[in-house]
């Protein structure tokens, strides 16, 4: 049972027991969980009134700094490098300065901490969105939601005087495990693959087959759109969790409130559910679930008002939560399409600053309401209606399922498995196909010579990328796998083929003559 266990579970996460999975994992755990102690510690809101909105407005205009001068990076190795090094200077900052802030009751000086804070915070949720683009999609389905349960463990460890401490530590152990993480990479990096931009593809030598996961990016008007939507559910949550019910008593408060409950049974349901359903699990599952979630929310409030506030807080959380998954799946996705210097940082700052202008645009709406509720120049059961009507018109109008589907697709299409073969996908299940149309001269090339030296079919994938001039990086992005399965695949391929570099291998495609077909 637990071989089986443990096959199923390789066969969801291919990563699932190396040591990328959980160092990925924890370090962009450990950064959420800062950035949700420095909203909602009562530590924090008693001295800084505004502190969550401030935290997130500012967070939100560094990653669209970050993303604005990505687009100006003449190579994303020195980018990367830069980026690290303010990273790492803002985020040691805050986490020495806060907790002498907080012990000495300084307002002022913490007001300003907040908002360095804030810059740091999303620098960092920007390098970790890296480290998850050098990854399969798979991956992040696996990793991302296992990060929310982590995120929920790390806050509810906390809850009370020990979190004093917390402001210290996990900024801490977030930037310590990108360092490692990055280092890593940089050894595990082979001899004849340049980092950075360079790593770019050279221009293929033939045209390249048309495949499902070779997908043209969007459109602006559709990152526009998908960047619109984004901030819209990120506000209406916040709105909603600035809103504290009178008299209400949170029953996860022992958690930290129901938003972080919220997290745990999201990424719980989640992983549960994409393991039961294997290939048959669409992203876009999530996406669907997240709308009626917090459009029930949303009416249980306009209907019921204070009576059933935990509850209804709770369906929002959780309808957001799935939101939030899909939508890091979406960056992934999105980032690995970038070839360009600096595309991911783009794709992510853009995300991130996105993600949390509408989550401070939500809290800061969120206090004016709670303002004038209790004022009663505002009815409950108005605010409610007109935020499910701005939800219902956003998820249909702005940027419906169909939008979503397109960009992530299938698990099983993105898992580039065996399955994909038996679905005529991929460079070389299309030439195997009986009546297939007739492929470019290079694919017949390697088709042929993959029969010579006996190349597995995956392998035979990987030669003809590699004859394309592609580099370990873009052969783990177009065939989703890890980058050990990567390297693996690379060193049978030259070793079936008698070679030892990658421009040999080209040479030796070039010089394969076919026969003439008759």
């Amino acid at each position: 049972m637990g071989t089986c266990l443990r096959s199923k579970l390789t066969a969801f996460c291919p990563d699932w027991r190396s040591l990328d999975f959980y160092i990925v994992l924890l370090g962009l755990a450990f950064c959420r969980a800062w950035i949700v102690l420095c909203l909602s510690a009562v530590a924090v809101t008693t001295l800084v009134s505004h502190s969550n909105w401030m935290f997130l407005l500012a967070g939100s205009v560094a990653a669209a700094g970050v993303a604005v001068a990505a687009r100006r990076a003449a190579t994303q190795a020195r980018f990367e490098v830069r980026l690290r090094g303010v990273t790492g200077a803002l985020t040691v900052l805050c986490a020495v300065a806060m907790p002498i802030a907080l012990a000495c009751g300084q307002p002022i000086m913490l007001a300003v901490l907040v908002v360095v804070g804030g810059a740091a915070s999303s620098f960092l949720q920007v390098l970790w969105g890296n480290e998850y683009a050098r990854r399969p999609v798979p991956f992040a389905l696996a990793c991302y939601p296992a990060t929310a349960v982590v995120i929920a463990l790390l806050i509810a460890l906390v809850v009370g005087e020990r979190g004093f401490l917390a402001f210290f530590v996990f900024p801490v152990m977030s930037f310590v495990l990108l360092l490692v993480e990055t280092s890593r990479i940089d050894k595990e990096r082979p001899r004849d693959e340049p980092s950075g931009a360079a790593a770019a593809p050279v221009a293929p030598a033939a045209p390249v087959v048309p495949a499902e996961r070779d997908r043209p990016a969007l459109s602006r008007k559709s990152i526009a759109q998908l960047m619109v939507s984004i901030g819209v559910f990120s506000f209406l949550c916040r709105v909603f969790d600035s809103l504290p019910g009178e008299g209400v008593i949170d029953p996860f408060v022992v958690f930290g409130g129901s938003s972080v409950f919220a997290l745990a049974v999201v990424g719980i349901l989640f992983l549960l559910f994409a393991f039961l359903c294997g290939d048959r699990f669409e992203p876009v599952f999530a996406y669907r679930l997240s709308l009626p979630l917090m459009a029930l929310g949303m009416a249980i409030v306009s209907l019921f008002f204070y009576d059933h506030w935990a509850l209804s807080v709770l369906l929002i959380g959780i309808g957001y939560e799935l939101f939030d998954i899909v939508t890091w799946i979406l960056f992934v996705d999105l980032a690995q399409r970038r070839e360009d210097a600096g595309g991911r940082y783009r794709v992510f700052g853009q995300g991130v600053a996105a993600t949390l202008c509408g989550m401070g645009l939500g809290y800061l709406v969120g206090g004016e309401l709670h303002a004038r509720l209790l004022a009663e120049s505002v009815q409950m059961s108005t605010v409610g209606i007109l935020c499910v009507t701005v939800l219902v018109v956003t998820a249909f109008l702005v940027i419906p399922e169909g939008t979503i589907a397109q960009v992530v697709g299938r698990r099983g299409r993105l898992r580039g498995g065996e399955r994909d073969g038996e679905e005529g996908e991929g460079p070389a299940a299309g030439a195997a196909d009986v009546g297939a149309p007739a492929v470019p001269p290079l694919e017949k090339r390697c088709e042929a010579l993959a029969i010579e030296r006996h190349l597995t079919p995956r392998e035979g994938e990987v030669l003809v990328l590699l004859a394309r001039g592609r580099t370990l990086a873009i052969v783990m992005r177009d065939l989703q796998i890890a980058k050990g399965t990567a390297q693996t695949h690379i060193e049978n391929v030259y070793a079936k083929l008698g070679v030892h570099k990658q421009q040999e291998l080209i040479d030796l495609v070039e010089g394969c003559g076919l026969k003439d077909e008759a």
